[in-house]
């Protein structure tokens, strides 16, 4: 009959990190719901991901295991209030807007300029755009719908454009086309971040969000698609991301059982350790972990099932 011993492991978390000065991203190698991927979060972090911008993105893949290539859980799900924002996360309406007579009339979601004043409407129509970069406004003859003129803008500028007041307005007014209605960055939203913030950045795949029943209330980053956004399911089992710092975690004990076949020495206390965590690597379960042992008031790791008051030298065999 094999040796038996019992063997306690203190284990502080499964995590990788991605530090910034404003707000740090831990990528979390388990597959958890989105619920629970944010009640994990909360309890160890601040919240799901939050997600300021592309340089946000770009962070964001680059802190997936490499061997991924599904999708992570972020802070966005769908909420019950519209609200406008703009495409480059702020929410500025309420300073400034210059809406034709009648609009919005509540039947689009996404925002044109029509000869300075501003119209809704379908976001898959296709429209001639306007992108903005440090430099000043370029108007983009190519038409798009407001998704893909997004894309457009961030890959080759910054954003589509920001309003900010009249001046800015006019500015743009003086590029655009007669007769042509234009798209800039304004868009109607009812997602939400987890932490709550009023915040619009959104990185949406192509046909994403999408109304149909059954599409899904929870967003996912997909790493195979430069991180863009997909509905899924809430109850699908995705790893996540979470950001802010580390909160002070209990030490999590976990109490495993070893045997072996013949003679095995218990003296190479850390030999073992490293077997365990290659044992936890090959399952994608190391990450950051801290493991060490707990011992016991007389200074014992392990215990003989059939004598718990073996000292370290002692050697487990048949009996």
């Amino acid at each position: 009959m094999d040796g038996s011993l019992f063997v306690l492991l203190l284990l502080s978390g499964l995590f990788w990190s991605s530090s910034a000065l404003s707000h740090p991203y831990h990528y979390i190698n388990v597959r958890m719901s989105w619920p629970e991927a944010q009640s994990y979060c909360r309890e160890r972090f601040t919240d799901l991901a939050t997600v300021y911008s592309m340089d946000d993105v770009n962070r964001l893949v680059n802190i997936v295991d490499a061997g991924y290539s599904g999708s992570v859980w972020i802070g966005l799900k769908r909420g019950t209030l519209k609200r406008w924002g703009w495409s480059n996360g702020e929410n500025t309406t309420s300073q400034y807007y210059n809406w034709a007579s009648g609009q919005p009339n509540g039947d689009e979601d996404c925002v044109s300029t029509y000869a300075g004043v501003w119209h809704d409407m379908l976001c898959s129509n296709k429209r001639y755009f306007v992108c903005y970069e440090n430099s000043g406004y370029i108007l983009i003859q190519s038409t798009k719908n407001w998704t893909d003129a997004q894309s457009y803008c961030r890959q080759n500028y910054t954003d589509l454009p920001t309003i900010h007041n009249s001046e800015q307005n006019n500015q743009i007014n003086k590029i655009l086309l007669s007769e042509n209605y234009i798209w800039i960055g304004l868009f109607l939203d009812s997602w939400e971040r987890s932490d709550k913030w009023s915040l619009f950045f959104r990185h949406w795949a192509a046909g994403q969000p999408s109304m149909s029943s059954g599409s899904g209330d929870c967003v996912g980053m997909s790493t195979a698609d430069s991180g863009k956004w997909f509905q899924h399911r809430c109850d699908l089992q995705h790893p996540f991301i979470c950001h802010g710092d580390l909160k002070l975690i209990r030490n999590q004990i976990v109490r495993l059982k070893l045997s072996c076949n013949g003679n095995c020495t218990l003296n190479d206390q850390t030999g073992i350790l490293n077997e365990i965590s290659k044992k936890l690597k090959s399952m994608g379960l190391e990450g950051e972990s801290k493991i060490s042992w707990r011992k016991s008031e007389g200074g014992e790791v392990f215990h003989q099932e059939s004598n718990r008051t073996a000292n370290l030298n002692n050697k487990c065999g048949r009996r």
